[in-house]
């Protein structure tokens, strides 16, 4: 009798981090005694403020917050993120729309875990943080990668975006200012122009 596999086959399709895999071997080859500046994981070379660092004890010496929290964010952290966002952005949201996560990745994740079905497609603008795939196919998408180049100052066109939608796109990841290429999208090529040139064209044709 075979003995059935450890971890599912989902899990096993799941590529290695090649951010971790750089960070890694940098922190072994600084461990060796090279000289090794590791731009892998993008962690800053200087600690963590000090301010910072007494905020965070004086909160964890509050009795209030040694319990368990709504795990979609405290409702006072909530409140300050929709406030921030009008200010900062001129975008009104309320407490009720935000979501706190653990980083821009958990985000993604969880969103794409509610949002696709087996099949359904997401557009993802190349070059692109490496776990994004990864997050997809782990929920069942499927990865529609767009290239992009230094000649288009890494900006994906929406001809390219228009190309690469088919009556299966669910998502397009859209990050800006991008990283890993820091390419910021101007405002007269951004959301509206997406939304109106493409965005209808979808509705109407594939609702």
């Amino acid at each position: 009798m075979s003995e059935l596999p450890r971890i599912s086959r989902r899990i096993a399709a799941i590529a290695e981090s090649a951010t971790l895999a750089v960070d890694a071997k940098a922190k072994a080859l600084a461990a060796a005694g090279r000289p090794v500046i590791g731009f892998g994981a993008g962690e800053p070379d200087f600690p963590t403020p000090d301010y910072i660092v007494e905020a965070a004890v004086a909160a964890c010496r509050e009795v209030k917050w040694h319990r368990y929290t709504p795990a979609g964010g405290l409702p006072e952290l909530k409140e300050a993120i929709a406030i921030k966002t009008a200010r900062d952005s001129g975008y009104a949201v309320s407490a009720a729309q935000v979501l706190i996560t653990n980083g821009g990745k958990q985000a993604l994740y969880n969103a794409f875990a509610t949002l696709l079905d087996p099949g359904d497609e997401v557009i993802l603008p190349a070059p692109y943080w490496t776990t994004y795939p990864e997050s997809i196919m782990l929920a069942g998408g499927t990865p529609v990668i767009v290239m992009t180049d230094e000649e288009s100052g890494y900006l994906a066109s929406i001809e390219q975006l228009e190309a690469a939608l088919t009556p299966r796109t669910k998502a397009l990841v859209f990050v800006s200012p991008s990283n890993p290429t820091g390419a910021v999208y101007p405002p007269d090529v951004g959301e509206s122009n997406w939304r109106v040139g493409v965005g209808q064209r979808y509705l109407g044709d594939h609702r």
